[in-house]
């Protein structure tokens, strides 16, 4: 069994705009991203291209997802789907 711990966190609290994670915090031993939409709901992409309110896979508010290797986490982007959403991230290592 493979036990991953946490290596860091953060609160995107802008995502009005398509935005990503913060570089600074995807270090070379990070294995996924434990995600999850607070205070509305939010679209994501992970494969390179800019999510819009139509466009992009849906988080619904309270609702997490984890995104896992290093190209899908360099990829991501997200955007707020009409509302006051953040997004809680937690970056897992093993």
């Amino acid at each position: 069994m493979t036990i991953y711990k946490v290596k860091d966190r953060e609160t995107i609290s802008s995502v009005s705009s398509s935005t990503g994670f913060t570089a600074s915090k995807l270090t070379a031993f990070l294995q996924y991203a434990f995600i999850q939409a607070v205070g509305g709901d939010i679209r994501f992409a992970i494969n390179g291209s800019t999510p819009s309110t139509s466009l992009g896979l849906r988080l619904l508010e309270d609702a997490s997802v984890e995104v896992w290797g290093t190209e899908a986490m360099t990829n991501f982007r997200c955007i707020d789907d009409g509302g006051t959403a953040t997004l809680e991230v937690v970056y897992m290592e093993r």
